[in-house]
């Protein structure tokens, strides 16, 4: 039996301990450098230890040739990652790779099986990989939508979401205008006693131009 594990969450502040100690008691004998780690997003699954992994999965599957059962365990399927198309993707890259995928919230896809009898394994993990990527997605739509809903409630009640827009003194911003526009100071300087930023500077003076026209 050959093993590897693989472990994410979303974020640097995240850790990993909880899928550390579920897999190493799965398979106690893992090797430490087969265990590979990422701290970035599942919405891509274009993650360095991930590519890492699946690069020398690739090597042992095609020298071994069928001889060892070769595995690969993940604490839960959405560690894989978060898009149902995508998961099933990878899922049928490794059943092309003659790789068992163990997830270890799905039971039946911890069953021992011996290289003869993969297919078994093989045929339980594909039902079961619909469903449960299915019922992921299902969940990722479901928190999108209340996230969408949860704002748009807020947005009723009168909510503001962004940054907040730099306050600026009317009789301020009047003074340090007619400055610069007698070349008394450079916009630089202006940008600097008003701290704005160019962008934010020039449609504050596009504004009150259009406001003097009137």
């Amino acid at each position: 039996m050959i093993t590897y594990g693989y472990e994410r969450v979303s974020t640097k502040e995240q850790n990993l301990d909880r899928q550390d100690i579920a897999i190493k008691k799965f398979r106690p004998d893992i090797e430490e450098n087969n265990i590979f780690r990422d701290k970035l997003t599942g919405k891509s699954f274009d993650r360095p230890q991930y590519n890492e992994m699946k690069v020398i999965l690739g090597h042992i599957s095609k020298v071994n040739e069928g001889r060892d059962i070769i595995e690969v365990v993940f604490s839960e399927l959405d560690r894989l990652g978060r898009d149902s198309n995508g998961i099933k993707k990878e899922l049928e890259w490794f059943k092309e790779h003659r790789i068992i995928v163990r997830v270890l919230e799905i039971p039946t896809t911890l069953m021992d099986v011996n290289s003869e009898n993969t297919w078994a394994i093989e045929l339980i993990n594909q039902i079961l990989i619909e469903v449960y990527s299915a019922m992921a997605q299902q969940e990722i739509e479901k928190r999108a939508k209340r996230q969408s809903e949860g704002i748009d409630a807020a947005m009723a009640r009168g909510v503001k979401f962004g940054r907040k827009p730099i306050e600026t003194n009317k009789e301020q911003f009047k003074t340090v205008y007619d400055k610069w526009k007698a070349q008394e100071i450079t916009a630089v300087e202006a940008m600097k006693e008003l701290s704005l930023k160019p962008n934010t500077y020039y449609r504050r003076v596009k504004e009150y131009e259009s406001s003097l026209k009137f």
